[in-house]
């Protein structure tokens, strides 16, 4: 899944996407689901959204996530309103985005980035391009299969 950002947004700015985006904004952490050796890995990481309409996010090599992700890009990731009044899952895959100046424009805004080279191969910023994304609240809890899907 390579290519220029304008690739991966082409169809998706349905209004559908658009709520994803809104809630992703809103609720910028988000625990993501790895796998490791085929056993689940869950930690919380924070949402970069940059103007190309993707979520994203940064890790390293140097850590497990890291070498999990480029072991196996098959993801979920699970964001969530403060108040638990509705969340929102997506399945995806992940791929690495090879930009310098994104990279140094985070390692500039970022305080638990500071002392990151943008140069070292193991930081790494990630980013979602294809998707499933699902809506959830307590109504819908024992309707789980009747959810609507939101593909981009």
């Amino acid at each position: 899944m390579v290519g220029s950002p304008e690739n991966h947004t082409k169809g998706r700015k349905t209004m559908e996407y658009g709520n994803v985006l809104e809630f992703v904004t809103a609720n910028p952490v988000f625990n993501i689901a790895t796998s490791d050796q085929g056993c689940p890995r869950v930690r919380a990481f924070l949402t970069v959204l940059f103007d190309d309409g993707l979520i994203h996010f940064t890790t390293s090599t140097k850590k497990a996530v890291g070498r999990q992700l480029a072991a196996d890009p098959r993801v979920e990731l699970c964001y969530c309103a403060p108040d638990f009044s509705k969340m929102l899952r997506i399945e995806a895959e992940v791929e690495e985005l090879d930009d310098r100046s994104k990279k140094a424009r985070l390692v500039a805004e970022r305080d638990y980035l500071q002392g990151v080279d943008p140069d070292d191969p193991t930081f790494k910023l990630m980013r979602i391009t294809h998707g499933t994304a699902r809506f959830w609240t307590l109504a819908d809890n024992m309707r789980e299969a009747e959810i609507p899907a939101i593909k981009f």
